[in-house]
């Protein structure tokens, strides 16, 4: 009975620093701090930082969305990972995300080939080049989001901006369109901004010592005063 006991005990111990390492490792691979994390699944930071610390597990349910949130199946969280194993899982979801940039590509040479087949006097033909351009930053903007680390996210959203402001410009031909960059620019900048705001927003909390305030001399002398 004691052995087994010992062996419960040790199994246990054994699947909590494993969960607590897969978590970990999920969670900064997904670019969230405790609290973000804490915040996507209805829990509290405090929670999230106790199972990283192998000093609890969440339930059944919980596990299920973590796992959701962290874009992994419970498997992963539950299950030892080594670094081959982490590899294999980084160079899968690149694969995703490179063929459903392809499949993109794909579709704006098709149209191509039907236009260039069916109106061959039509000589704007290769704008469906230009489109495909906005349509697969929109499509990095969700992989990366999902999966990758959120610089990915912060360049797709730039390509965003431009492509459209490329797009908009040469397909409406008219006076003035040039200045469709000065709103590209405007919203570029925002973008930078709300990307070094989440920067920020992982940087430890520095508490500067803050002195007491020093009484005034007068309020000094009257507290010192004996009363008459």
């Amino acid at each position: 009975m004691r052995y087994n006991k010992g062996m419960e005990q040790r199994n246990d111990e054994k699947t909590r620093r494993i969960l607590a390492s897969n978590i970990t490792f999920y969670r900064k691979k997904a670019g969230l701090t405790q609290d973000e994390l804490a915040e996507r699944i209805f829990y509290s930071g405090k929670s999230v930082s106790k199972w990283e610390r192998g000093e609890g597990v969440p339930d059944a349910l919980v596990l299920a969305s973590l796992s959701e949130t962290l874009g992994v199946t419970p498997n992963d969280l539950l299950l030892e990972n080594t670094k081959p194993t982490r590899v294999r899982h980084r160079l899968k979801k690149g694969l995703i995300t490179a063929m459903a940039l392809a499949a993109v590509w794909l579709v704006a040479t098709m149209v191509y080939f039907f236009i260039r087949i069916t109106a061959p006097d039509f000589e704007k033909a290769w704008l469906a080049f230009i489109v495909a351009i906005p349509v697969s930053c929109i499509v990095a903007i969700v992989l990366t989001a999902l999966w990758h680390p959120r610089i990915w996210t912060f360049i797709a959203i730039s390509g965003l901006v431009w492509s459209l402001a490329l797009t908009l410009h040469l397909f409406f031909r008219i006076e003035n369109m040039f200045l469709i960059y000065v709103i590209a620019a405007v919203l570029q900048l925002l973008i930078v901004l709300w990307y070094l705001l989440l920067i920020a927003n992982k940087l430890p909390s520095i508490k500067l010592p803050i002195g007491r305030k020093k009484k005034p001399a007068e309020q000094v002398r009257a507290e010192e005063e004996p009363e008459e």
